[in-house]
């Protein structure tokens, strides 16, 4: 089972509360501190990804926003990833690219003054 700790508020304007989304083989249990709000199967439980570090979920037609304190691994664990075309969403595709292009030229640039 992976415990995912973070900030859960509802898409009707609500108060941000603390959260945490326990995801267990093909379960998805979500608490407020102590209390249990509920159970889910992962094939019921509808997870779309709208920035790098927030995530919206619906559970039984209720959307809230998931702010995790560990993105990535959320994600992997529902099978959510980040779009890394070009033209992506969040561009990250582009980022990664021009990054890779420095590091590309700073390596030949050590090599050329080798």
């Amino acid at each position: 089972m992976r415990n995912f700790t973070g900030r859960m508020s509802p898409h009707d304007g609500g108060d941000a509360h603390s959260a945490t989304i326990m995801i267990d083989g093909q379960w998805f249990r979500l608490m407020e501190g102590n209390r249990r709000v509920g159970a889910w199967s992962l094939d019921d439980v509808l997870v779309e990804r709208v920035t790098v570090f927030r995530f919206n979920i619906t559970l039984d037609g209720v959307a809230n926003t998931f702010a995790p304190d560990d993105p990535a691994g959320f994600a992997e664990s529902v099978n959510v990833v980040v779009d890394l075309r070009p033209a992506s969403r969040f561009g990250l595709g582009e980022r990664v690219r021009k990054a890779k292009e420095e590091l590309a030229a700073a390596h030949a640039a050590a090599a050329d003054e080798d």
